[in-house]
């Protein structure tokens, strides 16, 4: 099992089964890299290692990649949901989808996908990281978890909710299961491995 210090800015010797060639994930490296001081300002501030914030961020959308339109601005998860809702009139938010730039803040959970200045790739990290680092001292109050058991679930809360991580956990479940793909955390911590293999500087 890997460790992890409750100091996270040291990073572990995380692995990885991509490869440092892979052109998908290199684009990603290079788009990261354009953000790389917001990511080291914003892990220092929550304790966390930025090599995490990395994976979080090339997971959730390529590191804008993947985004409508592509860039800090733009949005993922187009899926509708059930409505009318406190926040909107219709399945989808307004101007886009739930998941609102490079770390994809939720539209229906937080106020600052709503409101905020979630297109600001610099406040949208900050929100990222404060997020994961809430989620990291709830897993610390509600659940035996240590070192990187209490990361994936802090990952995996990040992706599902911390509702249904506790869920889960009552169920005697992984961490995973309520996530997309039943596999986020594990997912997050495999790209932050593919970006200590490519050389992300610290």
């Amino acid at each position: 099992m890997l460790t992890q210090t409750k100091d996270c800015t040291t990073p572990p010797p995380y692995g990885t089964t991509i490869p440092a060639s892979d052109p998908h994930m290199r684009a990603q490296f290079a788009e990261a890299m354009k953000y790389h001081d917001a990511i080291a300002r914003a892990a220092e501030a929550g304790r966390l290692d930025p090599l995490i914030i990395c994976g979080l961020g090339s997971r959730e959308s390529g590191w804008g990649l993947l985004l409508h339109p592509p860039g800090p601005g733009g949005c993922g998860d187009f899926k509708p949901r059930s409505f009318p809702t406190r926040f909107r009139q219709g399945a989808l938010p307004p101007e886009g989808g739930f998941g609102r730039g490079l770390m994809q803040i939720d539209f229906d959970a937080f106020e600052f996908a709503r409101t905020g200045p979630w297109r600001d790739p610099a406040e949208n990290i900050a929100f990222a990281c404060r997020l994961l680092a809430s989620n990291l001292a709830l897993v610390a109050r509600k659940a035996p978890f240590t070192g990187s058991d209490a990361l994936r679930a802090a990952l995996a809360a990040y992706n599902c909710g911390c509702g249904n991580l506790l869920r889960a956990l009552r169920q005697a479940r992984d961490p995973d299961f309520y996530t997309t793909g039943r596999n986020y955390s594990a997912e997050v911590l495999n790209r932050a491995g593919f970006f200590h293999l490519a050389g992300w500087p610290t």
